[in-house]
């Protein structure tokens, strides 16, 4: 999760999209309407986890700064 966290919180939003479709077109009986505020809401629930829990895990790179807030990279003159 370290690595790679927008790749895995977009793979599990992807997988619940695809899961939701099977589910529609193997006998889940939901009006188009329905499917699509689920989709919209999938889609919205994993933009706020994309805003507030994966982009505290990744290191900015104009200004990457350690855990204490020390700079990684030397200043410049």
């Amino acid at each position: 999760m370290k690595r790679e966290p927008l790749a895995i919180v977009n793979a599990v939003i992807t997988v619940i999209e695809a899961g939701l479709a099977l589910l529609v077109a193997f006998g889940l009986d939901l009006t188009p309407g329905q499917v699509g505020a689920v989709m919209a809401f999938v889609v919205a629930l994993g933009g706020l986890i994309g805003t507030f829990i994966v982009r505290s895990r990744v290191t900015p790179i104009a200004d990457p700064r350690d855990r204490e807030g020390r700079r990684l990279v030397p200043e410049q003159a």
